[in-house]
């Protein structure tokens, strides 16, 4: 009996291994293509997506639009933090893009900040989740888009100067 207990424990330590030697290569894998897909150069999208002229401005600053959806909580509350900035703290333009006209009540008290009730432009801007953020340099061409998870990153990627006491960067 002990000699079939002894040879189960040597089969199960042996699965182990096994199991281990698996993982590891599923892990090489998985880092393989992480690194395959950061090597890979950004294709542009079509000039519709890459462009908007309305987002254009002439006095050379940048446009960042805070794209946003009615159903959405945390739109609302990236929108309600970004008509709570003064105005000037942010290094160009702020405009809120959403297709509802409830949307534009999140930021009507911020003069600072333009409200864009447009469903066409919304799609033609194409993101696929929101709240996002999209920089427009002056000639009105895209220049980066990222997903806005919490007003410290929306601060982050406004470029505004966070207090000293924070700790987020």
């Amino acid at each position: 009996m002990q000699n079939v207990v002894n040879s189960l424990a040597v089969f199960a330590f042996l699965g182990m291994v096994i199991a281990l030697f698996a993982i590891s290569a599923l892990l090489r894998i998985v880092r393989e293509l992480q690194q395959a897909v950061l090597a890979a150069p950004a294709t542009p999208g079509p000039d519709s997506v890459r462009k908007v002229a309305r987002f254009a401005s002439s006095d050379g600053r940048p446009t960042f639009v805070l794209v946003v959806s009615e159903q959405c909580p945390s739109c609302r509350a990236r929108a309600v933090h970004l008509a709570g900035m003064p105005p000037g703290r942010v290094g160009g333009h702020t405009v809120l893009l959403a297709a509802a006209e409830a949307c534009a009540a999140w930021v009507e008290a911020a003069p600072h900040v333009e409200a864009v009730v447009d469903a066409d432009l919304l799609g033609s801007v194409a993101v696929g989740a929101t709240p996002s953020l999209v920089k427009y340099a002056p000639d009105g061409a895209e220049e980066w888009r990222r997903v806005v998870g919490s007003d410290p990153d929306l601060d982050r990627l406004l470029g505004v100067d966070l207090p000293e006491s924070s700790n987020v960067r």
